[in-house]
């Protein structure tokens, strides 16, 4: 009787501790087919591709929380990217390059550590056409880590060695700030194109989401690396003003976005429209630029369209097409225009 009791008695506490903290396995697959094109002064080569992360990066993860009691719980999230196509990982071969960090959160907020989102980002990837997907840097024809030879190179999405603060909304009203230490002044460990490798990166927002509309503000700022030891660092600044509206038939975004740093002076805009229909979508997006450098002067456009029709919660299929320009005189290079255009086919499943 006594070990039915005891067995009753662990049982219950077992349920308890179990009701009181849970850990989630997730992840996207998207891969898509198709076939892109680079022209540069006109020539060019298309190629057929079977590729990787069409509306959203390939991933897997784990996130859990854990409820402390007095409205406090305990975070974490574990987040590892790959190619879908070839299944290689993602962000440099970093087990977790997405997202790895830990905090708590309470009625005060967030606060976590580790890899993790910057503030900038965030409000990034909420007003930008086409849900942030099939999308491009109109000051390059590129995506993310666009070459800086054709304007500031672009900011970094995912901050190391960070710690992050995001607040409650107060009737709308929500920022963030992230800050990532560069850690490693040992000059010993330096070369001359990277001397310490410590590149300090902060970013914040402020927004308002109530109901149909959002608007934001973003600022972020990377050091850049020096040559010498004890040289002056160079630094990227980013400054966002974006937001969107949802009317229901119709959901429409855009933002304004300007990049500078001791070389070159960037200014981009861009707009975007989503129209759902059921279980099907359909959205495109619009962006414009001009780069800066010396008296010389770059600019860049672009279009991308994307229509998605959902078989069931977790898996859908998409249509996409993407058109870049960049032209006028190349700051390094003899390059005059460079257009890439990119048409495909995929599908998405979440888990």
């Amino acid at each position: 009787m006594k070990k039915s009791l005891i067995a009753l008695a662990v049982l219950a506490a077992s349920g308890a501790a179990m009701a009181q903290s849970s850990v989630t396995l997730y992840g996207i697959a998207d891969a898509w087919v198709g076939s892109s094109e680079t022209q540069v002064n006109g020539v060019g080569q298309r190629q057929t591709v079977v590729n990787t992360s069409g509306v959203n990066g390939s991933r897997w993860g784990l996130k859990g929380s854990e409820d402390l009691g007095g409205g406090m719980k305990a975070i974490f999230t574990l987040e590892s990217g790959f190619s879908l196509d070839t299944g290689a990982s993602a962000q440099n071969g970093a087990l977790f390059g997405r997202q790895a960090y830990v905090g708590l959160q309470s009625g005060f907020g967030t606060v976590s550590l580790g890899r993790q989102y910057s503030a900038y980002d965030n409000l990034q990837g909420a007003v930008n056409n086409n849900y942030d997907a099939f999308t491009f840097n109109a000051r390059t024809g590129a995506g993310p880590n666009n070459v800086a030879a054709n304007g500031v190179q672009d900011y970094t999405s995912r901050v190391s060695n960070s710690i992050a603060y995001a607040s409650p909304s107060f009737s709308g009203f929500s920022g963030a700030v992230v800050y990532g230490f560069g850690e490693n002044k040992n000059a010993t460990t330096a070369t001359p194109a990277n001397f310490g490798d410590a590149r300090d990166i902060a970013s914040v927002h402020i927004k308002y989401a109530n109901g149909p509309i959002l608007v934001g503000y973003a600022y972020q700022q990377d050091e850049l690396n020096v040559a010498t030891l004890g040289g002056t660092k160079n630094k990227n600044k980013y400054n966002l003003l974006g937001g969107s509206y949802d009317f229901g038939v119709a959901k429409l975004t855009g933002s304004y976005n300007t990049a500078k740093n001791n070389t070159y002076s960037d200014k981009e805009g861009q707009i975007g429209v989503s129209v759902p229909f059921g279980a099907a979508a359909i959205s495109a997006g619009y962006a414009r630029s001009k780069s800066e450098s010396a008296g010389i002067e770059r600019t860049g456009k672009g279009y991308s369209i994307l229509g998605t029709y959902a078989l069931s919660k977790r898996t859908g299929l998409y249509a996409g097409a993407q058109n870049t320009k960049s032209y006028g005189p190349a700051f390094t290079a003899a390059t005059g225009e460079t257009e890439i255009t990119t048409y495909g086919l995929g599908v998405r499943h979440s888990f």
